[in-house]
């Protein structure tokens, strides 16, 4: 495993328990630093000091070794220096708690701090977004391991930091709720646009990190039902994830059919459980409908004749016929087709087909002359041998290797025979 495959699982599994994951360069800035606690103290005190607050606990952690800080206000980071491509940067995993806070924790706080009594609904505010992470033991044992190979020091341990200083810094007269960066619904809603632009651009593991920490807000509900609210929650969901793929260019028909069984299951659903279950579900399944059916990176020209065979696969479809279709000359739109697709507009005609075809001889009892007719191939032996050139066998083979369990990826020494086959 490569180290940023590494990180990107350590990532996760800190998405997972909704616990972030920061870079921060060494010398870094106070507004780069202020994500450290979400502003927290910034709504405390005058002018914080972030910058100091940043070099104050990256300068306890060892080149080779892991430090589980805990600050003034009984908060813990997993802290260590990066490495590779991360080199000269220190990460943070954090911030976190490993136990449940309540009120008699909440006054302590305000008292130990000298803060105002307005503090104290901030402070209450505050804690009730910060993760817990209950079983102590197994959250060091995961990150030890994990952090050893990503130093590749076998011998690592994480070794316990304590900062117990109030801090001097002046405080302010009042400190307004409303204004707490990480419990307003601004913060709700930059955590939920990161999530957004995540599915937009189709990337799964960025998208599910973000839903994580998204699911960690606390969301007043609206009516007396819970069930019913979830519902409505999640079908709101379902429009913002459909409008979001719509950006990237996925045809209408697509997205469509997704988000409608999505409302239907939805609507069957009877547990919380369930429900909850479905937003990742959901994230899964629109950002792999933008990987494959996103048309953002392709001209107009060349993306109105991608959907038009995609859904019109079965009909008869030529350069000629799309050319005249889409009012544009032949001779460009092949230029533009080629250098945008990497196919010909024939052969990706072709290669369409196949792929319908390829279902139906899985799915369906069809003879091969049947088959031909509805993925718009003139007869069956076109087909047989458009089929063979692009997968190897032919038709019957291939519905042979499907029933014998035979169905299966080709080795990339039979895709290099087929690209060969392909040029020939």
């Amino acid at each position: 495993m490569i180290m940023m495959d590494l990180r990107d699982v350590i990532r996760d599994i800190l998405g997972s328990y909704r616990v972030q994951f920061l870079i921060l360069p060494e010398s870094c800035t106070g507004a780069e630093a202020s994500a450290l606690d979400f502003q927290f103290r910034d709504q405390l005190y005058e002018s914080f000091d972030y910058a100091q607050m940043a070099e104050r606990m990256s300068s306890l952690v060892p080149e080779d070794g892991v430090i589980d800080y805990k600050d003034d206000f009984g908060l813990h980071y997993l802290i260590l220096r990066g490495r590779n491509s991360e080199q000269g940067s220190v990460i943070f995993f954090g911030p976190y708690t490993y136990r449940s806070y309540g009120e008699e924790e909440y006054l302590k706080l305000q008292e130990r701090h000298s803060l105002p009594a307005e503090a104290l609904e901030a402070i209450r505010w505050y804690f009730k977004r910060i993760p817990v992470i209950l079983d102590y033991l197994s959250w060091q044992h995961l990150f030890t391991g994990l952090l050893a190979r990503y130093l590749a020091f076998p011998d690592l341990e994480i070794k316990a930091v304590s900062y117990d200083h109030p801090e001097t810094v002046k405080q302010k007269p009042t400190v307004s709720l409303s204004s707490i960066p990480y419990t307003s619904v601004e913060a709700r809603y930059e955590v939920e646009n990161r999530m957004l632009e995540a599915i937009r651009r189709g990337d799964i593991s960025e998208a599910t990190y973000q839903q994580n920490l998204f699911m960690g807000f606390s969301l007043d509900q609206r009516i007396s039902d819970r069930i019913r609210d979830a519902k409505d929650m999640i079908i709101a969901v379902n429009t913002n994830f459909r409008k979001t793929i719509e950006q990237a260019a996925v045809h209408p028909l697509y997205i469509d059919a997704i988000s409608g069984q999505f409302v239907i299951e939805i609507e069957q659903t009877d547990t919380m459980d369930q429900l909850q279950a479905l937003i990742p579900k959901m994230i899964r399944h629109y950002c792999l409908l933008v990987q494959r059916h996103s048309m953002i990176n392709y001209s107009q020209a060349v993306r109105d004749c991608l959907n038009y065979i995609n859904f019109h696969y079965s009909e008869p479809l030529s350069l000629e016929t799309l050319a005249g279709r889409f009012s544009v000359n032949k001779n460009y739109l092949s230029s533009r087709f080629h250098a945008e697709v990497r196919k010909t507009v024939t052969d990706y005609i072709n290669q369409t087909r196949i792929q319908h075809a390829a279902e139906l001889l899985g799915k369906t009892a069809l003879s091969i002359q049947e088959i031909a007719e509805q993925c718009g191939f003139t007869d069956g032996n076109y087909l047989t041998r458009i089929f063979k050139k692009i997968h190897g066998m032919t038709p019957n083979e291939y519905r042979k290797s499907l029933a014998a369990g035979g169905g299966r990826e080709r080795t990339g020494k039979e895709k290099r025979t087929d690209e060969k086959r392909e040029t020939e």
